[in-house]
């Protein structure tokens, strides 16, 4: 408020509320927010990486426009090769690649239209779905929010006029 109001405190169960409901939001989002790259022919490779641990995959989804041919090759924190693939698409058609880390460690995986172009998406599938302990997370900041807020209500103390029952005399 401005310089001489005065607004309440904020209550512990509603920053708990808060909290649980902008993380299971944010979730969502990282979870929901997945698009394909379109990789041209005459592009340069498309690099990026993932932290994987023994046993999570990699799937290359390629979706080609025309006849093409598409290299993937995927590198360990020493920058030694583990995995190379080429595989060669029909226009209009797909294909799959899936790629299991039988160590863990930070990979670098490089997609490279030699002939064609086409849309490339990639999924890490974790095997442990250590993605997801956001979840149960913000449902407990939440719940504990909610908790909070009913104990804060049964503690206060009402203003109220009590007035004993109507009483009728007979004379």
């Amino acid at each position: 408020m401005g310089g001489a109001g005065a607004a309440p405190a904020m209550k512990m169960s509603d920053i708990f509320i808060l909290v649980g409901v902008s993380i299971l939001v944010g979730g969502l989002f990282i979870h929901g927010l997945s698009s394909s790259k379109p990789v041209p022919g005459d592009a340069e490779p498309f690099a990026n990486g993932a932290s994987l641990l023994k046993q999570d995959t990699i799937e290359f989804s390629i979706e080609t426009s025309n006849d093409s041919v598409v290299s993937i090759e995927i590198q360990n924190e020493d920058q030694e090769s583990v995995f190379t693939d080429t595989k060669t698409v029909a226009g209009g058609g797909s294909e799959t690649v899936k790629f299991t880390a039988s160590e863990g460690g930070f990979f670098t995986y490089s997609i490279e239209f030699i002939e064609g172009s086409g849309d490339v998406y990639v999924d890490v599938d974790r095997n442990l779905f250590i993605d997801f302990i956001i979840y149960p997370i913000g449902a407990l900041c939440l719940l504990f929010g909610f908790y909070k807020r009913k104990d804060e209500q049964q503690g206060e103390a009402l203003d109220a006029v009590l007035e004993g029952p109507a009483q009728v005399v007979i004379e």
